[in-house]
């Protein structure tokens, strides 16, 4: 008998990237499952890979709190969303609904919870987002990464370990093949730059700057990877790396992440919560920046975590940013006992909190 399962998702690589995640265990650990991404703006998300999964894209509206017109429009989109999705669920006939936040997700899981489909919620950062915080008490169960969620949310609660995609949990790469595959020295050290999905110019504008005073503090010289959200970005960048005679691979993004974090030896980049997870199953010494406007400060609360639970980062906050601290930073986490320090202490914290999967979760409930 097949299972189905429909993934409600959309919005940011944060959002998408766990979802995609839990699709590909699913395909290889549920035999006879089948798999429906549903979601808001899918057919034009840049982190959906539509040739690879079922999907259907719905109206949706976000949870705004501004002019009368603005929460007109946003409630009448939701209203068509959870028109369609009632509709599809009628006809995908779901074993399981798994949310992973955002208000793109909204309306499917409403449907399922009204078409009594159990509900599973995956909550990703350490501070709740508005959906997952609405319908916690609703769902069967609600999943969490971080353990300081747990108290957030109503309803049952369990930790899990973040769903990472097939090649980030086993990677065949070396370090000196991630290296050649950006054409930069296997003998030198990297230092990988990138904003998310949310961008990061504050970072790009200071990046060369700050690597050039790196190397005042550090003994070899350093090669960058820096993927820097945009076309345009990328190319001053590029230009600049070169006129400095820093050897750098930029591109405005980039497919194989998995390379990239295989082939750093410091990353510097924002906290969103699949970062993180990236960076502790690569156990790469990190820089992060906060993304001040994240809801709630979530990627604050999310920095402070592998600050001071793992011991596997340091942050800076927007505000406090200049060339000459990041630099500053740099140098140090490429000092070979504080950066092994890290490593250890991030590989310390995965062997002690060995969590429960999000797809035996899943499992539990249909089979």
């Amino acid at each position: 008998m097949i299972k189905k399962i429909l993934i409600a998702t959309g919005g940011t690589g944060g959002h998408i990237y766990p979802a995609i995640a839990l699709a590909q265990q699913i395909g290889r650990e549920i035999p006879n499952s089948q798999v429906m991404f549903v979601g808001g703006g899918l057919e034009e998300n840049r982190y959906f890979d539509r040739n690879a999964f079922v999907s259907r894209s719905i109206d949706c509206g976000a949870f705004v709190n501004k002019s009368p017109l603005a929460i007109i429009r946003s409630l009448s989109n939701i209203s068509k969303g959870l028109y369609q999705s009632l509709k599809l669920i009628r006809e995908f006939r779901p074993d399981v609904a798994v949310g992973f936040g955002s208000f793109y997700s909204f309306p499917p899981l409403v449907a399922a919870k009204l078409m009594s489909v159990p509900l599973v919620l995956h909550e990703a950062n350490s501070i709740p987002g508005k959906v997952n915080r609405l319908l916690s008490k609703y769902a069967t169960i609600s999943t969490v990464h971080f353990p300081q969620t747990l108290p957030l949310l109503k309803g049952n609660t369990l930790e899990v370990g973040m769903p990472l995609r097939h090649e980030f949990t086993h990677s065949t790469y070396s370090k000196v093949e991630a290296k050649q595959y950006f054409g930069l020295d296997p003998d030198l050290p990297i230092v990988l730059i990138f904003g998310g999905s949310q961008g990061a110019q504050a970072i790009n504008s200071l990046a060369l700057q700050a690597i050039e005073y790196a190397q005042t503090g550090h003994k070899s010289a350093l090669q960058v990877i820096h993927l820097t959200g945009t076309s345009s970005s990328a190319d001053k960048l590029r230009s600049a790396y070169a006129q400095q005679q820093i050897p750098a691979a930029v591109k405005s993004f980039e497919v194989q992440m998995a390379m990239a974090w295989r082939a750093a030896d410091v990353v510097i980049s924002r906290a969103g919560a699949g970062t993180i997870a990236e960076q502790l199953e690569f156990e790469v010494p990190a820089i992060l920046i906060p993304f001040a406007a994240a809801a709630d400060n979530h990627q604050e609360h999310n920095a402070n975590f592998m600050v001071d639970n793992v011991g596997g980062a340091k942050k800076v906050l927007e505000s406090e940013l200049n060339a000459n601290l990041l630099g500053t930073h740099i140098a140090e986490l490429l000092q070979v006992n504080t950066g092994t320090t890290m490593r250890h202490a991030m590989r310390e914290y995965k062997q002690k909190s060995r969590s429960c999967d999000l797809c035996a979760v899943i499992k539990k409930i249909i089979m």
